[in-house]
């Protein structure tokens, strides 16, 4: 995606409600929502009754602006949500020549930084575009110049890493195989976290059919392998938040997120972050000499950012402990 090369500083105050006032993306069909056995699905109730019943919220404000303006409808996409949760929301948009996606910081210490498909996790040269790292009520827009699927990622130590990416005008699959919804249910048979979330979802999104099924024709096939189980989770969370507020999505199943009004966005919980924080306790509790001794993951495959910053290993190595671990935590709540 070639950026308006006018860009311009704007440091005034801005109107939310105009930011996201035209924002539209169209449902992207139908998939398997039915993911994650009896087990994980009893394990999630018992730890959404214990922890995930409320939800946090979010109210867009912005003081500060960076960016340009197009003359068509502008696309708004919320860079983390609330603190911790690391997803850009929604997490792909369709915008056609001339649109304005404007992204809007919900929480502190992120970046919208453009990549590629292949290095998502790399400032790409070919009409970069980066805001910096910005906190809570920041705001960054840039003008769309053609209709080819653009990546971005936040450019914070290890977040990228640990899936904080999306597309504008996501490549759709030209084979029911090499979906999203098609490669998703396989992708939780033997890791932990992406069955919880797939039941969580499963729960959030039972009533809103429109919401289980977005994202499900996006192609995943020419994603770095690492990257898969991710953009599942992204697709996902996005799930769960139209689900929790369905005011923005309309009867043929596009997203506008103007359609809130003045009420703030519901936030629902993140199951995955949830777990690695379990995990991240379970592990600080465990003695040295277990935690020196522990194997490595075998076959993961790192991003291509820093030799520092490597990819969370997703193997089915992960099924128990995650499992156990996130199910611990939460009932000791």
């Amino acid at each position: 995606m070639m950026m308006d090369s006018s860009s311009t500083m704007m440091m005034d105050a801005t109107s939310t409600a105009m930011a996201a006032s035209s924002y539209s993306t169209p449902s992207y069909g139908s998939g398997n929502s039915n993911w994650g056995g009896s087990g994980y699905d009893s394990c999630v109730q018992q730890c959404v009754a214990s922890y995930g019943g409320s939800m946090g919220s979010y109210m867009p404000s912005a003081t500060a602006t960076m960016g340009s303006s197009g003359t068509g409808a502008t696309h708004t996409v919320i860079v983390a949500p609330t603190q911790g949760v690391l997803r850009y929301v929604p997490f792909a948009v369709n915008a056609s020549v001339g649109d304005t996606v404007m992204f809007m910081w919900g929480a502190n210490n992120h970046t919208v930084t453009k990549s590629s498909e292949l290095q998502l996790c790399n400032k790409t040269s070919d009409a970069p575009f980066a805001s910096g790292e910005q906190n809570k009520s920041f705001s960054f827009s840039q003008v769309v110049n053609d209709t080819n699927p653009t990546f971005f990622y936040c450019g914070t130590a290890t977040h990228c890493e640990k899936g904080m990416f999306g597309i504008i005008n996501p490549p759709m699959a030209s084979s029911p195989s090499s979906s999203v919804g098609s490669m998703m249910p396989g992708m939780m048979q033997n890791n932990s976290d992406m069955a919880a979330m797939g039941s969580y979802t499963n729960m959030q999104t039972m009533n809103n059919t429109m919401a289980s099924s977005w994202g499900s024709g996006m192609d995943m096939s020419a994603m770095p392998s690492w990257a898969q189980p991710y953009m599942a989770q992204n697709v996902m969370y996005t799930r769960t938040f139209l689900a929790a507020n369905p005011d923005v999505m309309g009867s043929n199943g596009t997203v506008n997120l103007g359609n809130s009004g003045s009420n703030p966005y519901m936030i629902p919980m993140d199951i995955t972050q949830a777990s690695n924080n379990a995990a991240s306790s379970s592990s600080a509790s465990s003695t040295p000499s277990a935690s020196s001794s522990a194997p490595s993951a075998s076959g993961s495959t790192s991003p291509a950012r820093n030799s520092s910053n490597g990819a969370r290993s997703l193997g089915s190595s992960d099924v128990l402990v995650g499992v156990v671990a996130v199910l611990g935590a939460f009932l000791a709540l």
